[in-house]
């Protein structure tokens, strides 16, 4: 033996220097005591961890009680050869790294050694420094290859955690864990279930693949069930098609429902000490089912997907309050001040505010706030927060005595523990100047559109005067039917100039010219010159009218105009034909005949105080939809392809110049009926 090795040498490093590091462990092999001595302790002088021991027998014994990163081996021992016993330890599946040493070993040999997983070989006589450096490299192979595969095994978890952790949206997170289980597990189902606040229930989160009476939003209760009992243990489980579960557990035996899985894995979804949830994965009808390893890896998602979800809400929380925090920024134009939970002192004031009250924020702040906001003690919110945000409008009062007009509100704020008022005062002094020009343009507008309204408003006095004309030269009449045709013409020449003047004047109609008028005869003189229309469109009128009826002090041709503007729009109505139906009625002070149901033009803001002569038009059409009656009576109002949406606002014109009221009634497939009450002439 000692003609085959050299003697030792101290233990060192490549390079000269000495080893004190651990360098592995190593299993030393060999029948020849004082050859495996020698190897044994070459190797610990190289700061390895030795074992050695005489044969296969005792080698496979080790092997499976302790991991080595190297087996040193001779190839000729009696009882099991070095071949045979790398034979049996391949036989047992375990990896590791082997060093062959022999004296005299044929190529056929050392092929074979290879084939079987050998790393090296050395031939003897060989010196120490040899065995070590050739040891030395087999490990850090080893640790190396074991690096890269552990790299290699961990990536795709890294890249699933990536995955996870990039998706802050919670739905699309969900999602997501769902895909990866699936494709990870090679799952043919799979379910998120995550536990809810206040209930004893879990919520499907999201799923794959689950039967179609189970979709997202649908509860599993914690009693009673196999994600239940998971989150209740905090541990996982393995279950078979039979029911059996892994760990055993008397309580979810058969746990399953559903006879087509063949295996399932439930696994709690924790984040730190709290359980958020379920992870499931199923597999249905195939042969193979779930390993511990794969229980194992749905493991590591479920954390993955907790430490996901928990980031997904973190994160929405940001949002929300960014989205608060912008909202606030988004206002930034309106002067802001912060106030001291008595609303007394100024804490604090924005830019926009200095820019409107000619103040620098150092002055403000020494400003009593009602010096510069003299309503704001009014609009300090109650305790309770009754009035909170109440907005009105008042004026500023400026650095150079100017009063700003201002919207005004306050509100409390939760700050470190008290309860500060946030004052807004917008600028309304450029509103106020546009609503000006708006209502300037809103009279051009009407005047724009009086070609339009002109047609429907002057069409049937037109057709009177041409229908008399006509009359007069067609044929000799009798002088008192002459008169009569002359009169009428008169009398709808006046009227056309009075809607002229009408129209022109909307929103500033006169009251000159009147006088105490019979409501009958105006109806019967619409009816009259509307009658030809009446017969074409094949509408009945009905009458109801009440004879006698006091006076009403009106100008003639207007409430005429707002009869025709009112049998027009019914006749709009009754494109088929239907029946109009007129009444007119004395209605005594404080009391409304078939009052209720009306929706009276401006909220009825002047009601009449004294009797009233009532005039009603209806119609048997459509009706008029409930949220559009508050609306019919606005100015360019109108729910018709055609017409300017002036007659009725017209017609409230005339009739609020009156002192009196317009209102309507009407229900879905009964038709609408305006009416109108004048004060009794006194």
């Amino acid at each position: 033996m000692s003609g085959d090795t050299q003697p030792l040498a101290p233990p060192a490093r490549a390079g000269g220097e000495p080893m004190s590091d651990h360098a592995g462990r190593v299993l030393v092999v060999d029948d020849d005591a004082a050859l495996r001595e020698f190897c044994a302790e070459a190797l610990r002088r190289a700061s390895f961890a030795v074992e050695a021991v005489e044969g296969a027998g005792a080698a496979l014994e080790a092997l499976g009680a302790a991991t080595y990163d190297l087996v040193l081996v001779d190839i000729y021992m009696p009882d099991l050869d070095g071949l045979g016993l790398l034979e049996q330890i391949r036989a047992r599946n375990i990896h590791i790294p082997i060093l062959v040493v022999s004296g005299a070993a044929t190529v056929e040999q050392a092929a074979q050694a290879m084939r079987l997983g050998a790393r090296g070989l050395i031939l003897k006589p060989f010196d120490p420094a040899e065995l070590q450096d050739t040891a030395r490299e087999i490990v850090r192979k080893r640790r190396a290859a074991r690096a890269s595969d552990r790299v290699a095994a961990l990536r795709p978890v890294l890249q699933v955690s990536q995955r996870l952790l990039a998706e802050l949206d919670l739905t699309r997170l969900q999602d997501l864990i769902i895909e990866t289980v699936r494709a990870e597990l090679e799952a043919d189902r799979a379910s998120l279930m995550l536990m809810e606040e206040g209930v004893a229930a879990m919520r499907v989160a999201a799923c794959s693949g689950l039967p179609a009476n189970v979709t997202v939003g649908h509860r599993v209760p914690l009693a009673g069930s196999l994600a239940g009992y998971v989150a209740a243990k905090r541990r996982p489980l393995i279950v078979d098609s039979r029911g059996e579960v892994s760990p055993p557990s008397a309580e979810v035996r058969g746990a399953l429902i559903d006879d087509k899985i063949v295996s399932a894995i439930s696994v709690p979804v924790m984040a730190g000490e709290r359980v958020l949830g379920v992870l499931n994965a199923a597999k249905v009808g195939s042969g193979t089912v779930f390993t511990e390893a794969d229980q194992e890896l749905l493991m590591l998602l479920a954390g993955q997907a907790a430490i996901a979800i928990e980031n997904a809400r973190l994160y929405a929380q940001v949002v929300h309050s960014e989205e608060r925090y912008r909202a606030l920024l988004q206002h930034a134009s309106d002067a802001v001040l912060l106030l001291d939970a008595d609303g007394r002192t100024i804490l604090d004031a924005n830019l926009a505010l200095e820019r409107l009250s000619g103040y620098p924020r150092e002055e403000l702040r020494q400003l009593a706030p009602a010096r510069l906001l003299p309503e704001v003690g009014a609009l300090v919110p109650t305790p309770n927060g009754g009035r909170d945000g109440h907005e009105i409008e008042t004026a500023l009062h400026t650095r150079d005595g100017q009063a700003a007009p201002v919207a005004l509100s306050v509100s409390r704020v939760p700050h470190a523990g008290q309860q500060l008022l946030l004052v807004l005062a917008r600028d309304i002094s450029e509103r106020q100047r546009l609503a000006k020009q708006l209502m300037q343009a809103e009279k051009l507008a009407a005047l724009g559109r009086l070609s339009a309204s002109m047609a429907h408003e002057i069409n049937n006095p037109l057709q009177a005067i041409s229908s008399s004309v006509h009359l007069l030269l067609s044929r000799p009449l009798p002088d008192e039917k002459r008169q009569r045709y002359l009169e009428m013409t008169r009398e709808e020449v006046e009227r056309l100039v009075s809607i002229v003047q009408r129209l022109l004047d909307f929103y500033r109609p006169t009251r000159e010219g009147m006088r105490p008028v019979d409501m009958n005869e105006i109806l019967e003189t619409a009816l009259t010159l509307t009658a030809n229309e009446l017969n074409e469109r094949k509408v009945t009128v009905e009458r109801d009218c009440q004879p006698r009826l006091p006076r009403v002090l009106a100008v003639s041709n207007h409430i005429k105009q707002v009869c025709f503007n009112l049998i027009f729009n019914a006749l709009e109505a009754m494109p088929e034909g239907g029946a109009l139906r007129v009444r007119t009625y004395l209605e005594p002070e404080e009391r409304e005949p078939d009052g209720a149901g009306f929706v009276w033009a401006a909220g009825r803001a002047n009601p009449i105080g004294g009797p009233a002569v009532a005039l009603e038009i209806g119609d048997t059409g459509p009706g008029i939809p409930a949220q559009d009656l508050p609306k019919i009576f606005e100015p360019f109002y109108t729910t018709r392809m055609k017409g300017t949406g002036l007659g009725l606002a017209v017609s409230y014109g005339i009739v609020e110049q009156h002192h009196g009221e317009l209102a309507v009634r009407s229900r879905p497939g009964e038709g609408a009926t305006f009416k109108i009450r004048l004060p009794v002439a006194e």
